[in-house]
């Protein structure tokens, strides 16, 4: 059952029940001994909508993914005398909302390795997934229920399967690799839009017609072409698709999930067409960077639309946009950022030429919170930096290690650590708000350079403001 507060949406799976149906399938009697979570990105399990402005939120399992799920298994497959002890290990769990013309839809997805302990070693014996989609008028109070039922469906293949057969012939894997992100194979997918050579042409209406395979090719189509501005885009066309009509006239289809025209799929996206390309099960595009609004002073002879008024204006430049590649989650249909952008960029030369990059968190004021001092943890694979933290107050650090995503989590709180990559050519800042009295919902969040000035000012005002009272009692 979802809660939202404080800008993230809890799910709980401690009530939910692990669905097996009537078939006995314990030939073999197994139980969840570990769970492990190997996602890249373990600060959600997705990303939600609310209210009339759309805000994003996330999604988070309470006490974290592994724990949770772990607890989700210890309830309904409890360990008993001469049971099989299985590890499993999450390569994905997430969980998305999507508005319908009349329903909504929500979706789970899972993504697990099986694997069993025999002696001293580890043997990868099983790789499974399950897809699991729920319609209504609300769904945001569905997701513990669809995780539940992505869990039991993997849970059946697994117990169904002839795992104990394959079990000699199984891949032997070590610790390190155990717990090291794994990268699923198409084959684990069984989608027909991965199984083929070459798509069919016509058009997607949804997300689920380009997962089947099963473009509308009804009526004919034609695509405009025409070379796109900018150096980012040297040699890349601005594609528009539209229909043949029967008296030779075109309709422009300004506004659909995709189309291919049998050979290359184009995905609509941020008001455009752009050609996706597959890697293995991933899919991945270049398309625009996202549109950041410019300040300018009034009569700063920029051109640009107007959207402010006063001493500056708020503009969008008429410039050619920059290129960013995204990537098209193959089992939820949610478009990212590719996170290996961000890597990529940081060569191991940039690392080590003495750059350093720059992160404030600072302790905002909660309401009705108790307000005590807190420890933020800074951390990577091998360092650990503790920072105590009052109201109102900050702390400024240079984080050195520019390879890797810096974790920064509340001392003794079980709440998801926010993980990043910290931005070089910036300030990163964060902000900690307590938890309420008597509750566990303390938050660590990114915040935009404006918003954390602002508050800044306002702490070294009252701080100044502290001073002075200081001065003039001695």
């Amino acid at each position: 059952m979802p809660l939202w507060a404080q800008d993230v949406v809890k799910v709980d799976l401690r009530r939910e029940k692990l669905e097996m149906g009537d078939d006995p399938f314990l030939e073999t009697p197994f139980y969840i001994v570990r769970v492990v979570d190997t996602r890249s990105d373990k600060t959600n399990i997705g990303i939600v909508q609310r209210g009339v402005t759309k805000t994003k939120i996330p999604v988070v399992l309470q006490n974290g993914a592994a724990e949770q799920v772990q607890e989700f298994f210890n309830s309904n497959l409890p360990a008993k005398q001469g049971y099989l002890p299985v590890i499993i290990r999450l390569n994905q769990l997430s969980v998305t909302e999507k508005d319908g013309v009349d329903l909504q839809k929500a979706t789970a997805a899972v993504v697990i390795d099986f694997v069993v302990k025999q002696k001293d070693s580890l043997y990868l014996v099983l790789q499974t997934s399950a897809l699991i989609r729920k319609s209504g008028a609300n769904v945001s109070t569905v997701h513990a229920t669809t995780l539940a039922a992505a869990l039991s469906e993997c849970i059946i293949k697994f117990a169904k399967s002839s795992w104990k057969e394959m079990l000699p012939l199984a891949q032997s894997i070590t610790e390190e690799q155990l717990v090291a992100p794994v990268v699923f194979e198409k084959s684990l997918l069984d989608l027909p839009i991965l199984q083929v050579t070459a798509p069919e042409q016509g058009l997607y209406y949804s997300f689920e017609d380009f997962c089947n395979n099963k473009p509308d090719n009804t009526q004919p189509i034609g695509m405009e072409r025409e070379p796109r501005r900018g150096v980012d885009w040297e040699g890349a066309d601005k594609v528009t698709p539209y229909l043949i009509k029967e008296n030779g006239k075109h309709k422009i289809l300004r506004r659909i999930w995709g189309f291919s025209d049998g050979n290359q799929i184009y995905i609509y996206y941020d008001k455009d067409y752009f050609p996706l390309r597959q890697q293995g099960s991933a899919f991945f595009f270049d398309g625009y960077e996202p549109e950041r609004p410019v300040y300018v002073p009034t009569g700063g002879g920029i051109s640009g639309v107007l959207v402010g008024t006063g001493t500056s204006i708020l503009i969008q430049a008429s410039v050619p946009r920059k290129k960013e590649t995204y990537q098209l989650d193959i089992m939820t249909g949610k478009v990212g950022y590719w996170k290996a952008n961000k890597y990529q960029s940081r060569t191991v030369s940039h690392a080590t030429s003495g750059a350093v990059a720059k992160v404030l968190i600072y302790y905002k004021k909660g309401k009705d919170s108790d307000e005590k001092p807190v420890t933020i943890q800074l951390r990577n694979a091998s360092d650990v930096v503790p920072l105590t933290l009052s109201v109102d107050s900050y702390e400024e650090i240079n984080w050195e290690d520019l390879l890797s995503e810096l974790n920064v989590c509340v001392e003794g709180q079980q709440n998801p650590c926010y993980s990043f990559l910290p931005d070089v050519t910036k300030i990163n800042y964060l902000e900690y708000v307590p938890s309420a009295i008597d509750t566990s919902e303390s938050l660590i969040r990114p915040v935009k350079e404006q918003e954390a000035v602002f508050y800044l000012k306002k702490i070294k005002t009252a701080q100044e403001k502290a001073q002075k009272r200081q001065t003039a009692d001695k």
